[in-house]
């Protein structure tokens, strides 16, 4: 106890220390099983008021029972060594928040009562390990697209080798192709998933090869957005278009147009139509060269189709792909022109932030929130009041919402799940009608789907 003298001696200064750090403090007998606590150890576990008593199987009980089994083999480990006690786990606190703590304990024991004794704090780590988690995330993303564009760069000079007639043409057929691929890979960087619309790819494949202006006409659901995996192959396969016609069709002459179509087809697909009209006499190629087969194969992996069709008055080349929500529906239901004014939400989510904001954001386009609600108990006996609609997230701790949103889908209540962490096919299986957003995701994106989903029931 002799390094604890200098803080004996100041502890105003101590207690400021914890405070400050948001650290809580404990001492263990671990005889009897009691423990002394902080206030703030208390909350950490999700009680505002200091409980009446504490003991190691309070403490173990709040342990998530997946972690339950090595914290209790690290603190056997402890006494049996006089060791210290240090571990990191997941706890279900009382408020039903699953969170993240790290605890570190130093072995004494006590001369007066003969009881060895774990002196320590408790901090409340989740911030740092839900900042490792998207670390972790993003640089698995990283080192996919990273193999998968090395795979692209590679295919691109095989394949190109193979028809070049000579280093010229090789070289400004690669070249070509990485600049697309370039300028995709920036536009997806640039924007986000919720902002990357069809027109913005179509306007980044095509403008570099600065065509005479009113050669190309597009109309059509140019708003829907898109994936970035999904918007690079769009890209790509529109530069393939665009770079064929200028060398042998429709834009290879003065008079030669081309037109491109986005029409909706169901909820998640569109359909891009690639039309030329006014070139030199199309008949369809005798041999399948890397453009062609880059065409239709470049979305095949990303549920995505592609036929060409070689007519006499010109190439059409149709594409089909999953697109998401339309870009300027979002921007008018967050300006208020679809409001939710009297639609009463359910919002189920155990994250306060993500809670707060979605309450936020709703209250702001006149919705009446219900909630948020933090526990599945809490949200299932509020389900007897039929909400308009219902915001779900699909793990609560160590809970499921599941049982609630089957609830809720029998009275026929719209469902927006909006997780992190669960295939929103599997969840679509089960109810058909719901829409399965992705974490992370703006508020706009939510009240933009919440309105749609609503509208939808009438």
């Amino acid at each position: 106890m002799e390094d604890l003298t200098e803080l004996e001696r100041g502890p105003d200064h101590l207690r400021l220390v914890l405070a400050v750090g948001e650290i809580g403090v404990w001492d263990l007998d671990t005889t009897t099983g009691q423990a002394w606590r902080s206030l703030r150890h208390d909350q950490i576990f999700g009680y505002e008021t200091a409980l009446p008593s504490w003991s190691y199987d309070d403490f173990l009980s709040h342990v998530v029972p997946e972690d339950r089994a090595h914290v209790d083999a690290a603190y056997g480990a402890a006494l049996e060594a006089k060791e210290g006690w240090s571990f990191e786990c997941r706890i279900l606190r009382a408020d039903g928040a699953l969170r993240w703590i790290s605890a570190h304990g130093r072995f004494l024991h006590d001369a007066e009562t003969g009881h060895d004794r774990l002196i320590g704090h408790v901090m409340d780590i989740t911030e740092s390990k839900e900042a490792e988690e998207r670390l972790r995330l993003v640089t698995s993303e990283l080192n996919h697209r990273t193999r998968n564009m090395l795979s692209v760069l590679q295919g691109m000079v095989r394949m190109s080798a193979r028809r070049a007639g000579s280093v010229r043409e090789l070289e400004q057929s690669l070249l070509g192709r990485m600049e697309a691929l370039s300028r995709s890979h920036a536009l997806t960087v640039q924007l986000s998933d919720s902002a990357l619309r069809v027109s913005d790819v179509i306007d980044s494949a095509i403008s570099p090869l600065q065509p005479e202006p009113g050669r190309f006409m597009i109309t059509g659901a140019t708003g829907a957005t898109l994936a970035p995996k999904i918007a690079e192959s769009l890209s790509l396969a529109l530069y393939e278009l665009t770079t064929n016609a200028i060398k042998y069709g429709a834009l290879s002459g003065e008079s030669g147009r081309v037109a491109i179509e986005v029409s909706r087809l169901a909820p998640g697909r569109a359909r891009v139509v690639w039309r030329e009209t006014g070139g030199p006499k199309v008949s369809a190629p005798e041999r399948t060269g890397f453009g062609s087969t880059l065409l239709r194969s470049i979305l095949r992996a990303d549920e995505g189709e592609v036929s060409i069709e070689f007519a006499e008055t010109g190439v059409i080349c149709t594409i089909e792909m999953p697109v998401g929500h339309d870009a300027a529906e979002s921007e008018r239901a967050t300006r208020g022109e679809a409001r939710l004014e009297g639609r009463r939400v359910m919002v189920v989510e155990d994250e306060f932030l993500i809670a707060i904001s979605l309450e936020m954001a709703l209250g702001e386009q006149g919705a009446l929130v219900e909630g948020p609600y933090t526990r599945l108990g809490d949200a299932q006996k509020a389900v007897s009041t039929r909400p308009d609609a219902a915001v779900l997230d699909v793990r609560l701790g160590s809970q499921s919402s599941l049982p609630l949103a089957r609830d809720l889908h029998a009275l026929g209540v719209p469902l927006l799940f909006v997780t992190g962490n669960v295939d929103g096919e599997e969840l679509k299986q089960e109810f058909p009608e719901c829409q399965v957003l992705s974490k992370p995701v703006s508020e706009d994106r939510v009240v933009a789907e919440l309105k749609r989903l609503i509208e939808r029931r009438g």
